[in-house]
């Protein structure tokens, strides 16, 4: 039997699910372009340049590192020959205003001893936590996260049957703060395990106790920064694709997917130029998609996952006591959320993230200076919304006021720097950077018991040959969920096409 010619893929952006799923595909013998609007390939994953020193523009670790391995093994290469995964170690440093401090160290055990040590007789609790949090990864990963994922009806496929008589497990009806408050008898540490909600932009007074998750998956697997900078991942899939055949073309938007018949039959760029395709993959915002793309009516996500304000800092090099990843919590952290769910800006007095990449990669600085990547979660209230009547944007004239308080609040820590540059980023940057409605950063949120059942699956259910890639997409925001988006959606893309043969 001949072989069937080669499939024209076009990708909408060059994020991580995009570049992953071109690699699947071009090695796979398929005509793949990656069209990308920026001038360089990353997305989120992205860096900027300031007073001669490189910062993160989005994620600032890596987690799950296996499932990169995975990524660049599926088609016959070693991810270790393309870039360097280094343990974070300690994992993150807490600080609160009362002048407590815990170092979370790299390793699992140590974590559980490092929490014993902080505060007597929580270790054990720690374990048990931990334990939970596990075993509920280890029965919904393959549903949840590495499968494709068809909403409630997944429960009752054959395969996932067992899993019924452990639902209660993932206790999906109580929130996040309940679980870890019942959990934990140190107000610190419940306040430090509600954290990890802010990885899919969502509160963990709302979200469900399911998220316990994430804090597993962080401490499990261990935290890893890559040499070089978080964009030599980015750097290191460009590569692969260009090996592999993968065209990609930077500095090159795509205006609108034409459809013909309830199939995407071409991609129109920016530029005027019209490019068939037999099968589109999306690794913008599906709601940017939906919307701006496909011309279509449908409405913005009624609960986005927060945004967020960043202050890039160069500072004078000198000994704080800082880690690489560091966190200013709030002294009220439910009045931090709820300012994210119905103000305009982040509470004044929100919690703060401080990453120096420069810790674990000296060569990120220039001499004598550290680079500082700032971040307080922000309501996703940008102006770039794609639909057609955005408003003025809030942060028009006030970015700079924002990132005083937040400079005021290092402050109060003794961790103010000298700064001697300072790039502001807000949710206006993150919708125009990166074509996500109104700025936020994965989509909508995971504020409810149904939202997994509810996040846009990789087959468009509009356009039959169109596919989801990306944070906004299953299974969910961060490198390795949207490296698995991308994995998923070529694997389906590929058996749709031979089934249609």
């Amino acid at each position: 039997m001949p072989r069937p010619d080669p499939l024209r893929i076009g990708v909408i952006g060059g994020g991580v699910g995009g570049l992953v799923a071109a690699i699947q595909l071009a090695a796979k013998g398929h005509a793949v372009d990656v069209f990308e609007q920026g001038e360089r390939v990353g997305g989120k994953l992205n860096r900027t340049i300031l007073d001669g020193s490189t910062f993160e523009t989005g994620p600032t670790l890596v987690t799950m590192p296996f499932v990169l391995d995975e990524v660049f093994a599926a088609v016959g290469a070693r991810r270790s020959d393309y870039f360097t995964l280094l343990p974070v170690d300690p994992a993150c440093q807490y600080r609160w205003s009362d002048g407590s401090r815990l170092d979370l160290p790299f390793s699992h055990e140590d974590v559980i001893t490092a929490i014993e040590q902080f505060s007597p007789g929580q270790g054990v609790r720690a374990r048990a936590y931990l334990d939970h949090a596990r075993s509920v990864y280890e029965l919904t990963k393959d549903i949840f996260i590495f499968g494709e994922f068809n909403g409630l009806g997944e429960f009752f496929k054959r395969r996932n049957l067992p899993l019924l008589p452990s639902l209660l497990k993932l206790r999906p009806l109580s929130t996040l703060h309940d679980h870890n408050r019942s959990s934990f008898t140190d107000p610190r540490l419940v306040q430090l395990f509600d954290r990890f909600a802010t990885y899919n932009g969502s509160s963990p007074f709302r979200a469900p106790a399911t998220l316990m998750v994430i804090p597993w998956v962080e401490i499990g697997f261990g935290a890893w920064y890559p040499l070089g900078g978080m964009h030599a991942i980015a750097d290191a899939l460009e590569r692969l694709a260009r090996e592999v055949g993968v065209r990609i073309h930077l500095q090159t938007g795509v205006a609108r997917i034409h459809v013909e018949r309830g199939e995407a039959s071409a991609l129109e760029l920016t530029d005027g130029a019209r490019i068939s395709v037999d099968h589109v993959i999306s690794n913008a915002d599906v709601s940017v998609t939906r919307r701006k793309l496909l011309g279509m009516a449908s409405p913005l996500p009624k609960d986005p996952s927060c945004s967020g304000l960043v202050l890039q800092i160069s500072t004078d090099s000198a000994d704080k006591g800082l880690a690489q990843h560091n966190i200013l919590f709030c002294d009220d952290y439910r009045a931090e959320f709820d300012a994210i769910d119905n103000g305009l800006y982040p509470h004044p007095d929100a919690t703060i993230y401080i990453s120096r990449s420069c810790a674990a990669d000296a060569s990120l600085a220039s001499a004598g200076r550290e680079n500082w990547f700032v971040l307080v979660n922000a309501p996703a209230r940008g102006s770039g919304s794609h639909d057609g009547d955005a408003t003025a944007s809030v942060w028009t004239g006030h970015a700079e006021e924002r990132a005083e308080l937040v400079l005021r609040r290092m402050e109060r820590f003794g961790l103010r720097p000298h700064v001697h540059a300072m790039n502001i980023r807000t949710p206006d940057t993150m919708a125009s950077e990166w074509s996500t409605d109104r700025g936020s950063l994965y989509g909508a949120s995971s504020n409810t018991p149904w939202s997994a059942f509810l996040r846009p699956r990789q087959r468009s259910r509009e356009v039959k040959n169109l596919w989801y890639v990306g944070g906004s997409a299953h299974p969910g925001g961060g490198i390795p969920l949207v490296a698995t988006s991308g994995m998923i959606a070529s694997r389906l893309l590929l058996t749709a096409s031979q089934s249609s043969l």
